[in-house]
This record gives C-alpha cells, structure tokens and sequence, in this order.
C-alpha cells in the first residue's frame, strides 16, 4: 500500500533545462534543413516547446518569463516567414 502513497517532488529547473537543450537542439536541425516543409514542421514543435517552457515557468521553474517569451516571438516569427515561402 506504501508503494503509492509516496509522493515525488518534481525539481522544474532540471526539466527545464532539459527541455530547453532540446529546442536548442531543434533549431540548429531546423536552421540546417534545406526542406522548408520540414522547416516549418520543426518551427511549429519549437513553438510548443517554448510554450512547455513557459508553463514550467509558472509552476516553479527559476527562469526569466520575460525572456522565453521573447525568444518564443522569435520562434513565431520566423515560423510565420517560412509559412508564407512554403505558400509561394
């Protein structure tokens, strides 16, 4: 019965920060890719990264919201840029 009662905390900085190595890791993949399908694919899971970011901000996570809500624009920004190339 003790097996479940046990309630773990959650250390947010470190999911932060490991969620955060991986949309850095997603642009350069996005910044290298020739495909501007794929490129908007990935500019697209960017976005919704940075939004998982943010929710971790608000749950505890010691981050500058500010700050990733800027670089989240950045993200839409240049999504939107790629969306109108792929349209042409």
């Amino acid at each position: 019965m003790g097996f479940f009662s046990k309630k773990q905390k959650i250390d947010y900085n470190a999911v932060f920060k490991e969620q955060y190595k991986s949309i850095n890791q997603l642009q350069m993949q996005a910044n290298n890719e020739l495909d501007y399908t794929i490129k908007e694919s990935l500019y697209a899971l960017i976005i919704e990264k940075y939004n998982e970011l943010i929710e971790l901000i608000d749950k505890g996570a010691a981050f500058d919201k500010d700050h990733f809500m800027s670089l989240k624009e950045s993200a839409i920004k240049e999504y939107q840029t790629i969306q109108n190339i792929n349209k042409e």
